[in-house]
């Protein structure tokens, strides 16, 4: 690692146990195990040594911020002193987490710590193949965390991957962000970062009783134990509104998911999992089927283009625009090209945990700065059925209450789709026999703040008047209901029902309103 090693803490015993191993890693054959690398950052390595311990070794790189660092150095600051700090601090208390062995500097500004090994799962990996057990693991998890908070230290990431089941139970691991507890707030922004990351893998249920484990409650909760667990709660969405926000400007740039694609002069973003070849392949078996004609066209027009191909077995749409008029271009100078709004829709809808059509790729050709012809490379949903198609067969209320289920969790998050009819929602069953919503289309998807009614209403007449005669009235009604009891309106309901009939018929196009009694009525 560094020939400038230098202890700053740490047990001398095993200061002259590891001392060789760190000054010459590579005179140790077979004895590191590097387990993950972030390049310039950090890289995390397993060390078997001879006496047969098993040692982690977390490496903390120079920083990319001189001046930063420089002032943490100053101040004591930098993450391996912080996490050395909590470790030998929360061992001493008797809070499962590693043995903290050595604190090392390498020179530079880069340090190196030691703890013992612990050999485990993350938490949610344990909760996804350990069908029995789950409430004494919750249980447990609760426990650690409040022996954490009670030690008078906040983790500061607490997500399921800093939580470890191993032996002798539950492990909290990596403590950079570790900071002294000065405050309630602190411990509900530690819980809710946690709920947040197994938000898809526990019940609501499991997630309060873990809240009100970690916060010491019992039942039956008074209302400072409610009010608690609601601060937990908030804690947890704007954990959520923070990383749905973080992971859409993230989708602009290349990084960990994403990788630059260039295919001759044109440029974009590509999924990491998906691989160059597999775009190239799309992108011509795209270009051919426009030429034969047949059914993998599926929309061809003056501006656009799509396509249904497969390739290495990866099936996909392909969609392309060109030829758009100088306004449009104008505009998408700014906005970015159809395909890059698309992108950024997707990615942003699925952080948001609300479904969508996975967004493989895009791909833009500028000229003097416009996107004058773009391409977009969309997973496809089928067997998954177009809303529009289901709404007509015996799972019409089924389908109704999907549709306004999606709806009222678009509205929720402040999205506003843009082009929400029934043929851009298509719908499958999920292992639960449950509907699942996902959309398609998604270049016109915005995300905001709260939505006025008007805009909810704008949505909600554009979706219903694309689903067609065969659905009644009264599951129209039954649905809109629904989607008002979930997202009430500032307006009384019944008052902006009747906007959304007026709306919709304005709209002229799939609902023509026959036997509504609120498009008999008059204004």
């Amino acid at each position: 690692m560094s020939p400038r090693l230098r202890f700053l803490a740490g047990d001398p015993a095993w200061r002259e146990t590891l001392a060789p191993l760190l000054l010459d890693p590579a005179g140790s054959p077979g004895a590191l195990t590097l387990l993950r690398e972030q390049p310039g950052h950090r890289r995390l390595l397993r060390a078997r040594l001879a006496s047969g311990d098993t040692v982690f070794l977390k490496h903390f790189g120079r920083g990319r911020h001189r001046v930063r660092e420089a002032v943490k150095g100053v101040l004591g600051l930098q993450a391996a002193r912080r996490e050395w700090r909590a470790l030998v601090s929360l061992h001493a208390r008797g809070v499962r987490v590693p043995e903290p062995l050595a604190l090392a500097s390498l020179g530079g500004g880069a340090f190196v710590i030691a703890t013992r090994f612990v050999e485990g799962r993350t938490l949610k990996q344990t909760l996804a193949e350990q069908p029995t057990g789950r409430r004494a693991l919750l249980l447990a998890v609760g426990d650690l965390i409040a022996a954490l908070h009670a030690a008078g230290w906040t983790h500061g990431d607490l997500h399921h991957g800093n939580l470890l089941v191993g032996a002798g139970g539950v492990w909290l691991v990596d403590l950079q962000a570790a900071l002294p507890l000065r405050a309630g707030p602190a411990r509900w922004r530690d819980l809710g970062e946690l709920d947040h990351s197994l938000a898809g893998a526990l019940s609501r249920a499991e997630r309060v009783r873990l809240r009100a484990r970690a916060l010491g409650l019992a039942r039956p909760f008074d209302a400072d134990a409610r009010r608690s667990l609601r601060s937990v709660g908030r804690a947890s969405d704007a954990r959520a509104r923070a990383y749905a926000h973080s992971r859409t400007r993230r989708a602009r740039r290349p990084g960990r998911r994403y990788a630059r694609l260039r295919v001759g002069r044109c440029e974009g973003l590509r999924f990491q999992r998906i691989d160059e070849a597999v775009v190239l392949k799309a992108l011509e078996a795209h270009r051919a089927a426009l030429a034969e004609g047949g059914p993998r066209v599926i929309q061809q027009r003056l501006r656009s283009s799509a396509t249904r191909v497969e390739v290495a077995g990866v099936r996909v749409v392909v969609k392309e625009w060109q030829r758009r008029g100088p306004w449009r271009l104008a505009a998408d100078f700014f906005r970015g090209s159809p395909a890059a709004r698309a992108w950024r829709g997707g990615v942003g809808l699925r952080a948001r945990r609300i479904g969508a059509a996975v967004p493989y790729a895009f791909l833009e050709r500028r000229r003097l700065a416009l996107p004058i012809a773009c391409w977009l490379l969309l997973e496809d949903l089928r067997p998954a059925v177009p809303a529009d198609v289901a709404a007509g067969g015996p799972g019409a209320p089924q389908v109704a209450q999907a549709l306004a289920t999606l709806l009222a969790r678009l509205h929720r998050a402040g999205i506003r789709h843009g082009d929400l009819k029934a043929s851009h929602v298509y719908l499958s069953t999920d292992g639960a026999g449950r509907l699942e919503a996902r959309l398609i289309d998604l270049e016109g998807v915005r995300f905001g703040g709260r939505l006025p009614d008007r805009a909810r209403i704008r949505e909600l007449a554009q979706l219903n008047a694309s689903l067609p005669d065969e659905l009644s009235d009264t599951i129209r009604c039954s649905a809109f209901h629904r989607y008002a009891s979930a997202l009430p309106f500032r307006a009384p309901a019944e008052t902006c029902l009747r906007r959304v009939v007026e709306e919709s018929l304005a709209r002229a196009h799939r609902w023509s309103g026959r036997g509504c009694q609120l498009a008999r009525r008059p204004g």
